[in-house]
């Protein structure tokens, strides 16, 4: 596998050559980047789709657009960077006049510079704010918790986090929250830590205890499950007949969504499998490329660890769509 070299002090992109050959980037095709972080896929898609290819970057982070703008620049007009969230797609290409596109990607997550930066409260390595907003648009993580409830917290912990008895959890949260006890990631991380002391058996795991009520909090604030699913259902818009859609994921919760939606648009008849002929109506719009997630190499997992959780998933719009006929005999098929 080729050497990584759109990576950034900002953010090191993973999947690099995965994604080119699944979104099957070519001159004179249009893309969208949907999570340009410091800019590493767009500038390889363009590199890729030189000398007319089009691309569209967008992220939620100011900072993240702001770079990949001065990274960048227009790409000799063949870019646009605009602060959206890759759930608005089709939004912004409207506002845009943008037809449906050739490829979509979207790289889930959260990037190597909000993890890095302590100001941004995404990690307890070091002491920060309460915060883990991806964009402006959403609550801190301090407004959330003063605002919610034990029960709501603990059904966060509990879905998003996959937080073993989290009621308990949540109740000492919200108490040292409610006490002016809790001001900082690592006040955060020394509680849970006082709750749900680190293993040191032989065979247990190394993960800090913290490690999945942050990614819980996190992805409850930046409503990062909601805006994938929308993302998903938007693939018939934003694509084009032919196009593609290639999605990133880092956890099981966002790879489920991705490999059930892009099922059901692969599948979407809702009829029951006794019947020998369909009779809803619905049609693929598509086929899922990706029979199992494509995952990073060896040797990008040793120079990225953070590409040792990576998940790639590809689907293909149809070029049109299958007649009556087709779709029955595909019903008749899956039974």
């Amino acid at each position: 596998m080729p050497e990584n070299n759109h990576a950034t002090p900002y953010h090191a992109p993973v999947l690099v050559e995965e994604v080119l050959h699944w979104l099957d980037v070519g001159e004179g095709k249009r893309f969208v980047d949907g999570t340009a972080g410091g800019g590493g896929h767009t500038e390889a898609i363009l590199e890729s789709s030189a000398p007319d290819g089009q691309v569209l970057a967008l992220d939620r982070d100011p900072r993240a657009v702001e770079e990949t703008k001065n990274r960048l620049g227009d790409a000799g007009g063949r870019l646009s960077v605009v602060a959206a969230n890759y759930g608005e797609t089709y939004q912004v290409l409207k506002e845009l006049n943008w037809p449906p596109v050739d490829g979509w990607l979207i790289d889930a997550g959260v990037s190597s510079h909000q993890f890095d930066e302590p100001q941004r409260g995404f990690s307890f390595r070091a002491a920060g704010p309460l915060d883990m907003r991806m964009g402006p648009e959403v609550q801190t993580v301090a407004e959330f918790l003063d605002e919610t409830d034990i029960d709501n917290l603990a059904r966060v912990l509990r879905e998003y986090g996959e937080v073993r008895r989290s009621w308990p959890l949540a109740r000492a949260i919200v108490e040292a929250r409610r006490a002016g006890e809790l001001e900082t990631t690592t006040d955060l991380a020394e509680l849970v830590e006082s709750r749900r002391p680190r293993h040191r058996g032989r065979g247990s795991s190394s993960i800090h205890p913290a490690t999945l009520v942050f990614q819980a909090l996190r992805i409850a604030v930046n409503r990062e499950l909601e805006f994938l699913e929308a993302a998903v259902d938007a693939i018939p818009d934003v694509v084009a007949p032919g196009g593609r859609a290639v999605f990133i994921s880092f956890h099981s919760l966002e790879d489920r969504i991705v490999k059930h939606g892009f099922r059901r648009l692969a599948d979407p008849c809702v009829c029951p499998p006794d019947l020998p002929r369909c009779g809803c109506g619905e049609v693929p719009v598509g086929e899922v490329l990706t029979k199992k997630p494509v995952q990073a190499s060896d040797k990008e997992r040793q120079e990225n660890p953070r590409a040792r959780s990576a998940k790639l998933r590809a689907f293909a719009a149809f070029e049109k769509a299958p007649d009556e006929s087709s779709a029955s005999s595909r019903h008749r098929r899956t039974q």
